[in-house]
């Protein structure tokens, strides 16, 4: 029996119906889920130190020794401590205020790139995530590195901070303004010795001149240590 013209049409209208329109819905449903997946992967693995290093109690850390800080020419541990956990408070200072300039100056880009993205997921839920208070406990350089490209410094931070999350009201939704906590990350400090010549401030912008900004009075120095990793210790 030969269909018309009509039939065709109608009959193929069907198929792509019964067919098609139902791979089309999966596809789409498949590609939500994923899509949902990483944005709650991202969302969760980008948050302010909730990178995760496990250490059970046969793992203790320990400063090196004084004849290895002395192979990298550093006479006095106290002030490498120092100087560490200053680079640590000022990243954390500037990502509390969100002050992406700040952080920028003082961390890899890759560092940069995980924390930007998790401040831009948490503001887009209305929600922003506040430490303040940053209390030095204690800080343990236990491994140092050197190649020709870079030098590394593995260190213990301990710190004593207030943390809480708020809405778009300013509401504590998670966390507490006056109950502080005391915890340990495990940080790694690093710096490159092929850096390009720097033209401009990595703080605010303006121009150099001789090391120093115009601007702010930001010394810039073409071989500084920036915080590479910030992993938060769970101990056993």
């Amino acid at each position: 029996m030969e269909l018309s013209t009509f039939e065709i049409i109608f009959f193929s209208i069907v198929l792509i119906v019964v067919r098609v329109i139902p791979l089309l819905f999966w596809f789409f449903i498949i590609r939500l889920i994923v899509n949902s997946f990483r944005r709650k992967k991202s969302h969760t693995y980008f948050k302010n130190n909730v990178v995760i290093e496990p250490v059970t109690k046969k793992e203790q850390y320990h400063d090196i020794s004084k004849e290895k800080l002395e192979t990298f020419h550093i006479d006095d541990i106290e002030v490498l401590k120092d100087f560490l956990f200053r680079l640590f408070y000022q990243f954390e200072t500037a990502y509390n205020n969100l002050d992406y300039s700040a952080m920028k100056a003082v961390s890899t880009t890759p560092l940069f790139q995980n924390y930007y993205t998790g401040i831009s997921l948490d503001l887009e839920v209305g929600k922003k995530k506040v430490i303040n208070d940053i209390e030095r406990k204690n800080v343990i350089v236990y491994e140092m590195d050197s190649t020709i490209a870079k030098q590394v410094i593995s260190a213990i931070i301990e710190v004593s901070y207030l943390e809480y999350t708020i809405d778009k009201e300013g509401k504590v939704v998670s966390g507490s303004r006056t109950k502080r906590q005391t915890e340990k990350f495990a940080v790694v400090f690093r710096k490159d010795f092929a850096q390009k010549e720097l033209t401009n401030c990595p703080n605010c912008g303006a121009k150099l001149t001789n090391g120093e900004c115009e601007y702010c009075k930001t010394t810039v120095s073409k071989e500084q240590f920036k915080i590479h990793s910030i992993k938060r210790i769970i101990e056993d």
